[in-house]
């Protein structure tokens, strides 16, 4: 599966090293909070935590349009980033399953086909 997805497009992150604890926009206004972030190339993401029952969805780094001061804003609604695969806790490893399920479930919330990028 493409790792493009999973790499912050270049110059978004500007001069932030984290974007933890940041709030996330998407579409159609704001969406939750980051709970945790990974920068690696090829194996970036956020968490984002949605919601009174604090559920913590995982957030490619290429659906990231743009990082203000303490803002995210993310290409997708908040609709869409509550269908994507939810983790019991922010810093969960994304190896294997966990990471085949995340994207599975973000090419079905971004209707965008896997071969394609945002």
């Amino acid at each position: 599966m493409g790792d493009d997805v999973m790499t912050f497009r270049p110059g978004v992150l500007g001069a932030h090293d984290s974007v933890k604890g940041f709030r996330v926009v998407g579409r159609d206004g704001r969406a939750g909070r980051v709970s945790w972030a990974s920068y690696a190339p090829g194996e970036s993401y956020l968490v984002v935590t949605l919601g009174v029952r604090r559920k913590h969805h995982v957030v490619p780094a290429s659906a990231v349009t743009s990082v203000g001061e303490g803002e995210v804003q993310v290409a997708l609604s908040r609709g869409q980033i509550g269908q994507l695969h939810d983790v019991p806790h922010p810093q969960v490893s994304m190896e294997g399953p966990t990471r085949e399920q995340a994207m599975n479930a973000f090419w079905a919330a971004a209707d965008v086909p896997p071969t394609g990028g945002m």
